[in-house]
């Protein structure tokens, strides 16, 4: 339900391999190596080092505690290297596909590296305070340009400033919002934008309404937009988060939605004779991924689901136990209980979600300017006034109407700044008025244009260089790279070799089911009738019309009277073994058993019994193909073990036996 749903398993299987191979089992690309090698793959060597380093690594992650045994692990690192000897004997890291796709990592792995962290901490924290509260707020607007002339600039500044001053002086907000505000939506609201929190407005609005206090109006400060001032008319704290546990009855193409509304109303006369929710959501709720937790769902905040209707009588609740009236949503019918209502979530919950959020806002570009700053510290390099001068004085008053081609002049040899030993020139810079040339629109004229060009091409070079020199500069950028380089290297040989030998080797996979069948086996199944109510009369009623041979709809008509449900019923098929059949029942026709969870009594009655059988190869497919790989892994892994002979140091194993252990 709310569009939650499950991964495809074998895509799970082979994402989460990839994250073994290439973020688990090696970060050794800048690894200090050792004397003592530990083992050698067809002669080369693999050093103590690289082993406890991994090994060492990771040891809290791994669930299965034998690997956690020294030797099983070592079995597992030599399989991997292995494996990575054979990717490269097959030139698997030469193919073009995983060179792009290498690449395409990298660029992404290294916009994390391009940042300045403090400053984007200090906005994350900025923006989880903001995000605590809202605000109510009113504002005027004077459109301006954001490469506007002086003359227009300075004409949209004193508008603003003489409508704020008439709000000062007593004139209605409203009034002088309809005189001056240039906000096409103004006509509506009067300049009202009703509530708001963080990321809601662009971040130079967002921070007006923040430090403005309730009641005032703030100083003129400009957005992309042009010149506002904001009022705030109110703010208030948010509300947090709610858990609560519902009980659905669905609308789907086998009941209308005046049979769940039916339904949903008997569901509803049993909880207020007293039968337990969660027995309820788990013997009726028709949303599997939350029945067998008594119909709880995850916690939430306000939008969070896809269901205003849900969301709203979810917080409307008030006390943990509450249970809602019936309310129907586009996907169904529901009855509410409230478990418990949750202040704000804390900083450390948010910060991941905040994070990405800040990356995407407007207020990135305080962070790009000062990781930006912190680059021209780091290279050394100053604004070259000489060349913007000069590149005022060369562009021609027509830059802006006609093409510009780069004049040879001797110039254009000089250095315009340098990084390191890499030099750029006049030339470089002309080249790149040239291909921007389309943007000198925006710009009140040519020299407004070169002193922002030389902006943008002196940060973009300084981020440039830095980012191709990333491995030099920054040792973890260098180890998750390597990580990525070599996952992702198995990822390919693992596809290759292993994951689609299923797709190529039908036959083989088919004789493997035909040997291996036994293994593959359904359960006895039984096909139930279901009775449960709070009253132990009835379900007594029941058992005896049972045993009379009556229909279901005789027995229905007998102990339902009217619009009173006394009794649910349900006709289900259970497997030897489910949790809900008592731990010694044994299988009969016709045999009838109780439950009981709190004051909720449930009969059993069996109907009939699907013996246990062995599956089709098609019902059982997903799991053959799991371990037909399994065997065929292990097949190659002592091909490759012939093919690139192993030898392990003993003396040096067991010394890293006692190094390692705790």
């Amino acid at each position: 339900m709310f569009d939650l749903g499950l991964h495809h398993i074998e895509i799970m299987y082979k994402k989460g391999l990839l994250f073994f191979l290439g973020s688990i089992l090696f970060t050794l690309a800048n690894a200090q190596q050792s004397k003592d090698v530990l083992f050698t793959i067809d002669e080369s060597p693999v050093y103590i080092s690289e082993f406890k380093r991994v090994y060492l690594k990771n040891i809290d992650l791994v669930k299965d505690t034998s690997q956690k045994n020294i030797d099983e692990y070592l079995n597992l690192f030599i399989n991997y290297k292995l494996k990575l000897k054979e990717a490269k004997h097959l030139g698997l890291d030469k193919k073009q596909a995983y060179l792009e796709e290498l690449e395409g990592y990298r660029k992404q792995l290294a916009k994390g590296y391009l940042t300045d962290t403090r400053t984007s901490d200090a906005l994350i924290r900025q923006a989880y305070d903001r995000s605590l509260e809202q605000v109510n707020a009113s504002h005027i607007l004077i459109t301006v340009k954001p490469n506007a002339s002086a003359k227009d600039t300075i004409a949209a500044y004193q508008k603003i400033i003489e409508a704020r001053n008439k709000i000062v002086n007593g004139t209605s907000f409203d009034v002088v919002a309809k005189a001056y505000s240039q906000d096409p939506s103004v006509v509506k609201n009067n300049g009202n934008l009703g509530w708001f929190s963080a990321f809601r407005m662009v971040y130079p609005f967002e921070e007006a309404a923040y430090v403005t206090k309730v009641g005032e109006i703030s100083e003129p400060f400009r957005t992309q937009f042009g010149y506002h001032v904001v009022k705030i008319n109110g703010r208030e704290r948010k509300l947090g988060e709610v858990t609560v546990a519902h009980i659905m009855v669905a609308i789907n193409n086998n009941r209308t939605s005046e049979a769940a509304e039916k339904r949903i109303k008997e569901i509803n006369q049993q909880l207020q004779q007293g039968v337990s929710f969660a027995s309820l959501a788990k013997q009726y709720s028709d949303d599997p991924s939350t029945a067998i937790e008594g119909g709880k769902i995850r916690r939430f905040g306000q939008g969070a689901l896809n269901s205003e209707e849900f969301e709203k009588m979810a917080f409307a609740l008030e006390k943990n136990g509450e249970i809602s009236t019936p309310i129907q949503t586009k996907y169904g019918w529901h009855i509410i209980q409230l478990i418990e209502k949750h202040p704000p979530k804390s900083f450390e919950e948010q910060k991941n979600e905040l994070t990405k959020k800040v990356k995407r806002d407007s207020r990135s570009k305080l962070v790009t300017t000062s990781f930006i700053n912190s680059l021209r510290k780091k290279y050394a390099t100053a604004k070259n006034e000489k060349a913007v001068a000069y590149f005022k004085g060369i562009l021609p008053s027509t830059f802006s109407k006609e093409e510009w081609n780069v004049p040879e002049d001797k110039n254009l040899k000089k250095e315009l700044f340098n990084l390191k030993k890499e030099k750029y020139t006049y030339k470089n810079f002309a080249d790149f008025l040239k291909s921007n040339q389309s943007r000198i629109e925006g710009y009140a004229d040519v020299s407004a244009f070169v002193e922002e060009m030389y902006k943008r091409f002196e940060s973009t070079t300084l981020l440039q260089y830095y980012e191709e020199h990333l491995e030099e500069d920054n040792k973890d950028f260098a180890n998750v790279i390597g990580e990525y380089r070599d996952g992702l290297l198995l990822f390919d040989l693992m596809e290759s070799k292993i994951w689609n030998i299923s797709k190529t080797d039908s036959v083989g996979l088919k004789k493997y089911y035909e040997t291996q069948k036994d293994k593959y086996t359904q359960n006895e199944v039984y096909k139930v009738l279901k009775a449960s109510s709070s009253k132990q009369e009835a379900i007594s009623k029941v058992e005896k019309l049972l045993k009379k041979k009556k229909s279901i709809e005789e027995i229905k008509n007998e102990v339902n009277i009217g619009d009173i449900a006394l009794v649910l019923f349900s006709e289900e098929e259970l497997t030897q073994g489910d949790a809900i059949l008592p731990k010694d029942f044994s299988a009969e026709k016709g045999k009838i058993v109780f439950l009981e969870e709190e004051n909720f009594k449930t009969l059993i009655m069996v109907r009939e019994i699907l013996p246990s059988r062995i599956k089709t190869f098609e019902e059982t497919k997903g799991e053959v193909i799991n371990d037909f790989q399994k065997k065929t892994e292990n097949k190659w892994l002592d091909h490759l073990r012939v093919k690139y002979p192993v030898k392990v140091n003993e003396k040096t194993l067991k010394k890293a036996k006692k190094e390692l252990s705790i």
